[in-house]
């Protein structure tokens, strides 16, 4: 059953996004953003070089023409290298659930590139939806205090640059691997933000790695693998908009994870903007596909099992 596996691919994205989200905020704390950056997206690079070899899919790089190359450059400088230093020095200045907060206004950045770029079509039940995603995120906020701040800034100009990175994947993914893509990106983008420490002389803080940054950029690592397999499989079966809309709900998360290490119980006003969240996701995705959606897990859960 393969109706229904895009939608599902994106949901567990959001799951992963929204725990990785939280747990960053942290690890970028505990060394140079940038070097935290690059450290594990170079690891990742490399797993996924030898997920590629393992595979057969590098003969993929080997065969790209002008067009694809074009498109995967734009990916790896802008999507794996720039987005990436902003957003990791945004979040060095914010909170967990600010950051997440910013970075799900992803889903508006590029349903208008959608919509203009890859002439893919907005509903009014996706409109609605995308009302009750960003009402939901804003009351999940709590307490926190949404404001212009620098952190904040950062990460929504790297929100906005990987909108456009994703729209140029859709592209790609017609007819490349979400391997080759993800690889690329990584793999590319990685040795922009090693320039980027090199020009802004912080390249010494590679050798200035204490025992928790390790341990920190270890599960960071992970995350971000299991993030970008999940991800451009997700945008290769479904449309952006609705990869995006699922990928929202990566914030409820990121705030309950800031509600329980705070110690802070899910007051109603909480639970009212995870439902109101969680309803918008479903809406701009559409009741049946997400049931197509629940089907396919359960069905490759089971196969699992057997």
């Amino acid at each position: 059953m393969e109706n229904g596996k895009g939608a599902a691919l994106a949901y567990l994205t959001a799951i992963v996004s929204g725990i990785s989200v939280f747990a960053n905020s942290f690890g970028v704390l505990t060394i140079d953003p940038t070097a935290y950056t690059f450290l594990k997206n170079a690891l990742v690079a490399g797993i996924l070089a030898a997920i590629c070899v393992s595979l057969g899919s590098f003969r993929e790089f080997l065969q790209l023409n002008r067009k694809q190359l074009l498109q995967l450059s734009f990916v790896g400088v802008i999507g794996g290298g720039v987005a990436f230093a902003l957003f990791f020095s945004g979040l060095a200045l914010t909170t967990g659930s600010m950051g997440s907060f910013a970075y799900r206004l992803l889903f508006l950045f590029a349903a208008v590139i959608a919509v203009g770029a890859l002439k893919e079509k907005m509903s009014w039940n996706a409109a609605l939806g995308a009302i009750a995603i960003l009402a939901g995120n804003f009351i999940l906020l709590g307490d926190a205090a949404l404001s212009a701040s620098e952190g904040v800034l950062l990460i929504l100009a790297a929100t906005i640059l990987w909108a456009a990175e994703y729209a140029v994947s859709k592209k790609a993914l017609e007819s490349l691997s979400p391997t080759t893509v993800a690889g690329a990106r990584m793999g590319i983008g990685s040795l922009v933000l090693l320039g980027i420490l090199l020009y802004t002389g912080k390249i010494s803080s590679l050798s200035q790695i204490a025992p928790d940054s390790i341990a920190w950029i270890a599960i960071a690592t992970g995350f971000l693998t299991v993030f970008v397999t999940l991800w451009y499989s997700a945008l290769k079966h479904t449309s952006l908009i609705s990869a995006t809309a699922a990928l929202t709900l990566g914030g409820p998360i990121s705030a309950l994870l800031s509600l329980a290490f705070a110690g802070k119980a899910l007051v109603p006003e909480a639970a009212a903007g995870l439902l109101l969240a969680s309803i918008g996701a479903i809406a701009v995705l559409g009741f049946t596909e997400t049931l197509a959606a629940f089907a396919w897990a359960k069905e490759r859960a089971f196969g699992l099992r057997l």
